[in-house]
This record gives C-alpha cells, structure tokens and sequence, in this order.
C-alpha cells in the first residue's frame, strides 16, 4: 500500500483494515474500526484507507458510524472515536449536526492544550470541516498550527489542512498577538498586509529586500502612527508568550521578528528604544527574538540607541546575549 501514516501508528493495524476492506464486508469493517480488539491507535493510515473508499461504502459505514454514536451506554471515550471515524468518511455528505460535533471537539481541545503531539483526530476532524465548507475557529487554527510545528507529523499528513486554512494572520493566544488581532478590523486591511509581511522577516542580519517592502507598507499609512502601535505591541511583547514557562508561540515568532525589525526602519523614538530593550533584558532571554532586539538597536541612530545598550550591557547577564550588546557597542559595528 502506497500510504503515509502516522508515526505512532503500527502498521499491522492499517494493513488489518485495509484486508476488510478488499473482503468487502462493511459489517465487520464497522465494528473493526469502532470496537477494535487491543489498543490500537488508529492514525493517518487508517483515515486515508477510509477516505479512498467509494462514496456509496463511505455512506453506509457513516451510518453505521452515526447510529453507534446515539447507543445507549456509550462512553465518552467509545462516542469521540465514533465521531472522528465519522469524520473519517464523510467527505461530500457531511451533516451539520456532524460539524458542530467536530467544532466543539477541537474547541475543547483547544481550550485544554497549546499543541497536541500525538492526536490524529484533529487533523481529521479539521480536514472534515474544511470539506464541507466550515472555516475553523482562530483557537483551533492555533492549536493545529502549534501542533504541526511541535508535533512529529508528516508534512504530507498536516499540509492538506495546514494548506487551507483561512487566517486568523496570527496565532491567538500570546498576549500581544490577541492585541494585535483585536486591533487589526479597525487598522484595516493594509496594516493586516503589513503585519502578513513581518511574517516572512527574514532571520539574520540580511534582508534589504524586505526591508523595502516594510517601508513600502509603512510609508502610506504614516510611519509615526506604525511606530506607535507597533511599540506597543511590542512592549507587550515584552511580558512574555502564552506559554505556561512564558515562551512564545512558534508560529507567531517570526511575525514579533519581523515587527522588531520594522522597528529599527522608522524614526527612531524613546519610546520604541525602551519598547526594545525590554525585549532583551526581560525574560524569556534565550529567543532569536533577544538577538534581533539588540540588532535592531544597533541600526538605530547611535546618539540615540547607545544609551539603551550601554544600560542594558551593564544589566543583562546571559552570557550569548551580553556578548552580542557589547557587539552592537563597538564603534565599528554595522547592520545591514
């Protein structure tokens, strides 16, 4: 069988099913999937057996599916795997009593986890939805963004769903991102534009390319007003992520990059210098973020930002982030 499955997924198990299905019998194969004997962790293997099933199969086995979820005395564990199994094969019919069920699933694990390692149901669930037409909840849009990044999943089984996912531009959940997403329907769209090309800030010092686009962006909406709101998001930032240790959300890191380094292109201001050191001296010190920080004080003005360093240089005592203050001192230092 040409499949991809899941790390965690024994390939006996995906070879079982596949068998029932090549017998024909969508008795057995129901009951197979839904009452398995042993622990079996059914995985992308599995689903993408079921999904390559003929309409008319996937019909009737979602009959089955959906009558097992209203039996009496079934517990909660035996009803979500009904439900993901319905998810399953439900491409091109799916209720819309089916896709409340896989929403409130995925809002629940959203509300219970900032990633998930090992849970194939929502990708399975997410793939359902966005069959049948449903745009995922920006809570849920986190948690499989977060997952896929943490996770150990093939990028051929997350990329059908990562692919089609409809915003929100950030992750929510980092203190500073809700800010930013709550303030962006009033912005409007260009600073959403602006805020979608942070995104793809470049790592390290090069970059004059996306520099001109920043400053293409910033330029008609005011480059006084961008430093403003973009310091304050910024000195949010500061406080942390949304993590319960304080870091920040992968996907949204590259976004808070590409913001810090906006702010070294715009007339430099107090306010926007203190908004960076923050950044450095606060925890969580051990980022790329702190790195870009003192980075984007070393292109500012050195009248300006120089005093900002030399505090933080005589504060800061990470080790890797001291020595690159005292690079960004040198008078011979130069940013690109």
């Amino acid at each position: 069988m040409d499949l991809v499955t899941s790390p965690w997924e024994r390939w006996e198990r995906v070879e079982h099913i596949q068998e029932l299905v090549d017998k024909g019998d969508l008795t057995v194969l129901s009951r197979a999937l839904l009452v398995p004997e042993g622990c079996w962790d059914d995985g992308f293997g599995v689903t993408t057996v079921l999904r390559r099933l003929p309409e008319a199969d996937r019909r009737e086995l979602a009959r089955s599916f959906a009558e097992h979820l209203t039996t009496a005395g079934v517990g909660a564990g035996d009803r979500e795997r009904g439900l993901v199994l319905l998810a399953a094969v439900s491409r091109g019919f799916a209720d819309s009593a089916w896709c409340d069920a896989w929403e409130a699933l995925l809002r629940d694990r959203a509300s219970r986890f900032w990633a998930c390692g090992t849970k194939d149901d929502l990708w399975t669930c997410g793939h359902a939805l966005l069959d049948a037409d449903r745009r995922l909840p920006g809570e849920v849009v986190a948690l499989l963004r977060r997952s896929a990044l943490e996770g150990s999943w093939p990028q051929e089984c997350v990329e059908p769903v990562l692919g089609r996912l409809q915003g929100p531009v950030l992750n929510p959940g980092d203190r500073w991102a809700d800010r930013v997403l709550a303030e962006l329907p009033a912005l409007g769209e260009p600073w959403h534009v602006l805020v979608e090309h942070a995104l793809r800030a470049p790592v390290g010092r090069s970059g004059r390319t996306w520099d001109r686009r920043a400053l293409a962006l910033a330029d008609p909406l005011g480059p006084g007003r961008v430093r403003h709101t973009v310091t304050l998001w910024i000195r949010l930032a500061a406080e942390g992520g949304g993590r319960d240790d304080g870091a920040y959300d992968a996907y949204n890191l590259p976004a808070l990059v590409g913001l810090v380094r906006l702010l070294s292109l715009l007339p430099p201001h107090p306010d926007s210098i203190r908004a960076l050191g923050a950044l450095v001296e606060h925890p969580p010190l051990r980022t790329p973020l702190t790195g870009t920080a003192v980075r984007a004080l070393a292109r500012l003005p050195r009248e300006l930002a120089g005093p900002e360093l030399k505090r933080l240089s005589a504060g800061v005592r990470h080790k890797v982030t001291h020595r690159q203050i005292c690079a960004a001192l040198a008078p011979e230092q130069q940013l690109s």
